[in-house]
């Protein structure tokens, strides 16, 4: 079993375009290709890279939508718009005073706007792993 490595949207953009210009490649071909590139080897599977064919008019459009999206690996959902724009708002000026800013800083500061904004509990995030 090959090592698959986590792709970007952008990274599947540019396995789309090599597609399009070579449409005879089987799966497997496109798949050797990219793993035997000396610089910039993007590592998937066969079957990784059928899934993300089928998907592919979804993640084009996702780009489309949302150009930054290009460096992402999944399609980011904010639940929370309002306290998402305050968390920003500040990092910016954070930055600004060019002060550091950790894991748990972000998600203490959450905890605050979301008990400003009088977030109910349910929908409360849980934890630090939404911090990546």
């Amino acid at each position: 079993m090959k090592q698959c490595d986590n792709l970007t949207l952008q990274d599947w953009l540019i396995v789309f375009a090599f597609i399009d210009a070579h449409p005879t490649l089987s799966q497997e071909q496109v798949v050797d290709h990219f793993s035997s590139l000396e610089n910039g080897a993007l590592k998937f599977t066969q079957s990784t890279l059928s899934h993300k064919i089928k998907q592919q008019l979804e993640l084009e459009e996702r780009v489309d939508s949302n150009p930054s999206a290009l460096s992402s690996k999944r399609p980011r959902i904010v639940t929370r718009p309002d306290v998402e724009r305050a968390l920003v708002i500040w990092l910016r000026s954070m930055e600004e005073k060019q002060e550091t800013v950790n894991g748990k800083m972000l998600a203490e500061k959450w905890k605050c706007f979301e008990e400003k904004f009088s977030v109910p509990e349910k929908e409360q995030l849980e934890g630090e792993s939404w911090v990546k």
